[in-house]
């Protein structure tokens, strides 16, 4: 029986080719988004899921407030991981890490790599997660200073098939470590995913600056292993205790909240900036990307709804006579569900091909290492099956079962009301890819406003260069790139004005009153900095050589002398009116506790993305921290001058890593995650519409069959081509319109919301609704007017011979 329903099921699609390519190809392509996304969905899901001992591991996280600034952070005091065992006996295990990012590794002078991801470590990381080892032991080699971890590829990328125990490398400028153990590959769906882990004891080395200080911050966490049964909750109140012990109590405008977060947490929960190296992902963005594979797929349903309920009359005569003959109810459903079960079954194996095709292709997309597993391929493709086959095929059965057997034979319409019902889902079509397509275009506006807002600095032929360390040869390396002619100033410092790598501390404003405080941005910046970034200087100077030599590392610490450089807004909470009144001003900042006077003021600019408000801050003259040179270049020959400036760097610097990028190109990094939001609902809006439009042609020609005697009537008593056209198109367009009026609000709200997570952004502009709506009913009027014109075009003798 089953044989038999399938074949005659197979005979009937291939009578209708046109409707059965239109059902194949948007079941394919919402079969195969829905299995892509269901894979990027189950990979995230599964982050930081593997440990043993995962349930019971925590990352203690920081809320510090300052007067109405609340800050959220993953990154804590270097000092916090040795007070927690002291105050917290009890805990199993403890362990501090640091996450560099972006440093390097020389094996050679030959050999030198850039590095993304290097952690350093305390050895009870390893009682902590489970990441094993495949040579040595991990708590000895981590317990011991300039001693390093490789993953299996990083040894072999580094020594090849060489042994890499008990050779050294270097990490960064200066730190020389020894390969005491190798390690299997993290698994990528480690928020700590590194291919080299260096011991802790060799971060002071590397940094460059004390450890102990509580007032500082840079990429720091620690991680703990509660006891068995134990809550979180109940270590609220001993936690809330570190802010006035280990703070001496000199800061009581800020208030600092410690608290524990559970492992399984971190990656979905965005809250907390910081920690690790993989962004934290909000969940909202897996529930919409399910959503929207879910309504792609639906979409191609709802084209099968509305074709197959179209054409119930075509096949009206045929259930007549299955009916009179004995067939029965579930008899004609298991028949028009076979019908179904072909068509998805064929468009899984399609779907199934190109997901294998095109997972290489989003995995480089969303820089992601998604591994396509069979199995779960399978399963996921399975379920899809089945529930797309009812979706698609059910109520289309059902209908065409309850035709009656004597207006069957009368090829009678059946059951009133399906017209309504198609025309309803015409509109949820329509109303789903008008809300993407509106989306679409605030997205692009946002982005609009990445690029052109005035940042307060400039990056348009602003070429930066990382450097480990510039140390005493800053001098030397600048009049050498400075002697290039493609080349108009050059500067050391910490990072760009808009970076990454910039950290925070407190300031006091008033030394005679410690116990205020305020939160600031540090920018570490040499004399060349305002002119070669283009800051503007709104009252007093900016440094000098003189500062530079006032600080040298020639001088005994105690005759150094060092002078701050301010924001606007640090003079506002310093509660000055104006930038003048601040000069002269004596204020002390938690780096190395250091007093200074203030002798400038600069506009505002942005030290980090526009996710984020702007922060008060300080500029200081510290060359022991630079790790950035900016060079700003003249408008030309930019080949020659690239080339110029990599034959001075690796003539002056022949044992590092040359690494060069335009600044505007790493500011578009910033908001990396919104351009693969923009790229993402493109595709999607895209893929809905023409689904869409498949349905709605589809549906139009059936339409169009149905009325071709009328058409030849009003032909004959002389309507016009466009006349007809007109009369034939209207009813689609309206179905269109209704579908705008009420995806509009829904498509408001979903934006508005996207919208807060910023701190700077537009306002939802209103022509994106009618410039959608107008685009939709461009794309349905062309669908529909092909089939229309050509109806219309008909000679009406042939039309009238229809019947």
């Amino acid at each position: 029986m089953l044989t038999n329903y399938l074949k005659i099921a197979f005979r009937n699609l291939w009578k209708a080719p046109a409707t059965t390519a239109i059902h194949l190809l948007g079941l394919t392509v919402g079969l195969t988004t829905c299995l892509l996304i269901l894979m990027v969905v189950r990979y995230e899901w599964g982050f930081d899921r593997f440990h043993a001992q995962g349930e019971r591991i925590y990352r203690v996280n920081l809320i510090q407030t300052t007067g109405s600034e609340v800050e959220k952070s993953a990154v804590t005091p270097y000092p916090l991981g040795a007070a927690l065992r002291n105050d917290f006996p009890e805990w199993p295990t403890v362990a501090s890490i640091h996450a560099e990012e972006n440093s390097s590794v020389v094996v050679s002078p030959e050999k030198i790599f850039p590095e993304k991801r290097v952690l350093f470590a305390e050895p009870q990381l390893f009682d902590l997660f489970s990441f094993g080892m495949k040579e040595g032991d991990a708590r000895a080699i981590l317990s011991r200073p300039n001693q390093a971890i490789l993953s299996e590829s990083a040894a072999r990328k580094y020594f090849g098939s060489q042994s890499p125990l008990g050779k050294t490398l270097r990490i960064g400028s200066e730190t020389v470590v020894q390969v005491g153990g190798i390690m299997p590959d993290m698994p990528a769906q480690s928020h700590l995913s590194a291919p080299v882990i260096v011991s802790y004891k060799t971060l002071k080395k590397y940094f460059g600056f004390p450890l102990d200080q509580w007032g500082m911050r840079s990429a720091g966490s620690v991680y703990v292993l509660l006891p068995k049964g134990a809550s979180p909750e109940a270590y609220t109140a001993r936690l809330g205790r570190i802010d006035d012990k280990y703070y001496d109590n000199r800061d009581r405008s800020a208030t600092r909240e410690f608290l524990l977060q559970p492992l399984n947490d971190i990656h979905f929960n965005p809250t907390f900036n910081g920690g690790g190296f993989v962004p934290s992902l909000a969940p909202t963005y897996l529930w919409v990307f399910l959503a929207v594979g879910g309504f792609v797929l639906l979409i191609a349903c709802v084209n099968f709804v509305n074709l197959s309920t179209a054409r119930a009359t075509t096949r009206a005569r045929e259930v007549g006579v299955r009916k009179c003959i004995g067939a029965t109810g579930s008899q004609l459903v298991a028949q028009f569900l076979s019908e179904a079960l072909w068509l998805t079954a064929f468009s899984s194996v399609l779907a199934l091909a190109l997901t294998y095709s095109l997972l290489p292709a989003v995995n480089s997309f969303l820089q992601k290492e998604i591994p396509f597993r069979w199995d779960e391929a399978l399963a996921f493709l399975t379920l899809l099956s089945v529930l797309t086959t009812l979706a698609a095929g059910l109520y289309p059965a059902l209908f065409m079962a309850r035709l009656r057997p004597i207006m069957a034979l009368k090829a009678a319409r059946g059951p009133q009301g399906q017209g309504m019902l198609r025309q309803s889902l015409v509109v949820f079509q329509f109303g789903v890819s008008l809300v993407l397509a509106v989306g679409v275009m605030v997205i692009y506006q946002q982005m609009k406003l990445f690029r052109e807002k005035d940042l307060g600095f400039r990056r348009d032929a602003i070429l930066t260069i990382n450097t480990p360390s510039a140390g005493q040869k800053a001098d030397v390396l600048r009049q050498a790139l400075g002697r290039i002619a493609g080349v108009e100033d050059v500067s050391f410092a910490l990072g760009a004005p808009t970076a990454a790598n910039n950290f925070t501390t407190g300031m006091i404003a008033d030394p005679a009153n410690r116990d205020r405080r305020v939160t600031v941005n540090v920018k570490l910046a040499d004399a060349h900095y305002l002119s070669t970034y283009g800051l503007k200087l709104v009252a007093g100077r900016f440094f000098t050589d003189a500062d530079t030599l006032a600080i040298s590392g020639r001088l005994p610490r105690e005759q150094r002398r060092y002078v701050y450089v301010v924001s606007e807004k640090t003079t506002r909470a310093l509660g000055c009116t104006r930038p003048e009144q601040a000069l002269g001003r004596t204020i002390e900042i938690g780096l190395n506790d250091i007093r200074a006077e203030i002798v400038g003021v600069v506009r505002d600019f942005h030290t980090s993305s526009l996710h984020e408000e702007l922060m008060p801050m300080v500029m200081m003259n510290y060359s022991g921290l630079y790790q950035s040179v900016g060079l700003k270049l003249r408008t030309g020959n930019y080949p020659a001058t690239l080339a110029a400036i990599e034959e001075v760097w690796k003539r002056h610097n022949p044992n590092t890593l040359y690494e060069a990028e335009f600044l505007d190109k790493a500011l578009q990094k910033l908001y990396d995650e919104e351009i693969r939001q923009f790229t993402l609902l493109r595709v999607f809006a895209g893929l809905a519409l023409v689904i869409c439009c498949l349905g709605l042609w589809g549906l139009a020609t059936f339409t169009i069959e149905q009325r071709t005697k009328e058409i030849g009537v009003r032909k004959v008593l002389g309507a016009s081509v466009a006349s007809i056209v007109a009369l034939l198109c209207k009813d689609f367009l309206k179905l269109v319109l209704v579908a705008l009026v009420l995806a509009s609000p829904l498509a408001y709200y979903l934006m508005d919301r996207w919208l807060a997570e910023f701190a700077y952004k537009i306002d939802v502009p209103w022509w994106a609704f009618g410039l959608a709506g107008a685009l939709a009913v461009t794309v349905a009027f062309l669908t529909v007017s092909f089939q229309s014109v050509k109806a219309a075009l008909m000679n009406p003798v042939k039309s009238l011979r229809t019947e």
